[in-house]
């Protein structure tokens, strides 16, 4: 078996049980298949403002930044925002341990350092992160964080953070990741850039006709034109068919972990070196996707490709390729099936939101549990181009899962509002996932889901007393606050080295050079209950306490 293929099975399989190490502790956490965000570690954080933009406006951002637990030197640094897939990402295991095996960190900003209403901005851009990358390194004992080489990844949004990072400063990116919009930098034909796009968009979904939207191509067809005009640029793309805008899915989450060993590995020096190292397309390979209308060249060496062939996408290496290949064989022909959501009573819900269907759940008893049900239509929506023609049903009934925001599955289409660092600066969405058959396509539809703060009903305290200081080595200490309700109060880590497991704080390894005291911040939180008695939402309160050396 290959190395390449190797390092597939194994981003394939770290996704399934993450193993956390604390001082003289083994905690085993299961990654949820349904994408649960509960628990991700980030030992440091740092929060900046900006004030220079073009349009006199003033914004706040804060860096939360994880170094893995046995880093003695970082090498690089994962740079992602606020939009959806993100928030996944960030703690995923497969990207988590691809970072880890190459000394790179993760750095996500929630509320992002990308300014949106930014015009031509990027080196206000730049200078925002690099801002909070100094405090950041400060703070954490890891001074390389203010210079070791950057790998910007983004959706929507986002995708133009990315830009602004590689056109901006490109000696520092040792690639690019945009994700599902076949968006491609403005100018920038250098830097390595892989370019993922879902065919299934969602937003708009309704102004046109989606039984022949997701086989529009045309995106593939700029990528061969701008390889054709720049032979030389290191360009990869993905293209897959069932998926849109919103989701990632588990199989892209192990090509992602792959690109970014491959690409630490081609361009990072093994002296933590901030200079990058230029990229070898001869030890590259390239591969034509396999879409309708296409030669559908082989996976071929780009030293022994011919130079009629060489407009095609180019990847690292032929594990990259081949897989790329597989995830665009799929029959372009099959039929269109349409995941719905329906409310208590069992309506649909309408598709009234940008195309995609908007929900403020009702809540359980306990106030925080909601059920949400997926649904297959038998015809398109009423406000869709072609209503009431039938559409195909594959066998069985949607998976629901997370895709981004406050809130943990439960299995069974139950969900359970999770407050976390991310409330209030990110956005929530559920996605209804249909895998199609042989016929039939592969489906993904989002949900908006808008919590709505309690404020009506018997208002509530939290008592939540300070936290002392305790010593490195300190396994776990009890978390204790009240409501004056008496309802029961959640828990989570804002920043730091630590994760809430049954009512306790659990300290996770801290890396070998962290700078000591290191703070933590945690945060208790209770939501109250929309249903008689009716409590309002208690206003969160965050304690502060240092661990000592």
């Amino acid at each position: 078996m290959s190395t390449s293929a190797k390092l597939f099975i194994k981003a394939v399989l770290s996704g399934l049980v993450c193993l956390v190490l604390n001082e003289g502790l083994l905690t085993a956490q299961a990654s949820h298949p349904l994408n649960s965000p509960v628990n991700q570690v980030f030992q440091f954080m740092e929060s900046g403002t900006r004030t220079d933009w073009a349009d006199g406006a003033k914004t706040n951002a804060t860096a939360y930044l994880w170094i893995p637990e046995r880093c003695r030197r970082l090498r690089g640094l994962l740079i992602m925002g606020s939009n959806v897939p993100e928030h996944m990402l960030v703690g995923h295991r497969a990207i988590r341990d691809v970072c880890a095996a190459n000394d790179l960190g993760i750095v996500w900003s929630t509320p992002t350092f990308w300014y949106s209403k930014a015009k031509n901005e990027n080196r206000t851009i730049v200078n925002f992160l690099e801002q909070l990358l100094e405090g950041l390194a400060k703070v954490s004992g890891y001074e390389e964080v203010a210079t070791v080489p950057w790998l910007p990844m983004g959706e929507s949004g986002h995708l133009l953070m990315v830009d602004a990072l590689v056109e901006e400063a490109p000696e520092r990116c040792m690639a690019g990741i945009w994700i599902k919009n076949a968006h491609l930098p403005p100018k920038n034909r250098v830097t390595p850039a892989l370019v993922v796009f879902g065919t299934a968009q969602e937003w708009g979904q309704d102004k046109v006709d989606i039984r022949t939207r997701w086989n529009d191509l045309k995106p593939y067809e700029n990528v061969l034109d701008q390889r054709k005009a720049n032979p030389n640029w290191p360009l990869s793309f993905v293209l897959e068919g069932g998926s849109g805008h919103f989701d990632v899915s588990e199989r892209l989450v192990t090509y992602f972990a792959h690109y970014i060993d491959l690409v630490a590995k081609a361009r990072l020096g093994k002296d933590g070196s901030a200079a990058l190292k230029p990229v070898s397309l001869e030890r590259g390979f390239l591969a034509d996707l396999l879409v309708p209308g296409r030669a559908q060249y082989a996976v071929t060496a780009f030293s022994k490709a011919p130079p009629e062939t060489r407009s095609v996408p180019w990847f690292f290496d032929k594990a990259s390729a081949a897989e790329a290949q597989s995830i665009a064989a799929i029959n372009w022909k099959a039929e269109t099936q349409i995941p719905a959501f329906t409310d208590a009573s069992g309506k649909i819900l309408p598709f009234d939101f940008n195309g995609i269907s908007s929900l403020t759940p009702e809540m359980q008893a306990d106030g925080i549990t909601f059920q949400l049900h997926g649904v297959m239509l038998d015809e398109i929506p009423a406000n869709f181009v072609g209503a009431g023609e039938p559409l195909a049903k594959a066998p069985g009934t949607p998976v629901l899962e997370c895709l981004c925001g406050a809130v943990k599955p439960l299995g069974e289409g139950r969900f359970q509002i999770a407050m976390d660092r991310s409330y209030r600066q990110q956005a929530i969405y559920i996605a209804a996932r249909q895998r199609g058959t042989a016929t039939i396509r592969d489906a993904v539809q989002p949900i908006h889901i808008e919590l709505k703060p309690n404020s009506e009903g018997k208002p509530q305290k939290i008592t939540f007393s300070q936290i002392p200081d305790v010593k490195a080595g300190t396994r776990s200490i009890p978390l204790v606050a009240q409501s004056d309700v008496g309802l029961p109060v959640g828990f989570f880590v804002v920043a730091g080295p630590a994760v809430v497991q049954d009512g306790e704080l659990v300290f996770t390894r801290i890396p070998p050079r962290t700078r000591f005291p290191v703070e933590v911040t945690v945060a208790a939180w209770q939501w109250g209950r929309s249903a008689e008695p009716r409590v309002k939402t208690a206003e969160t309160v965050k304690r502060t306490f240092r661990i000592a050396k």
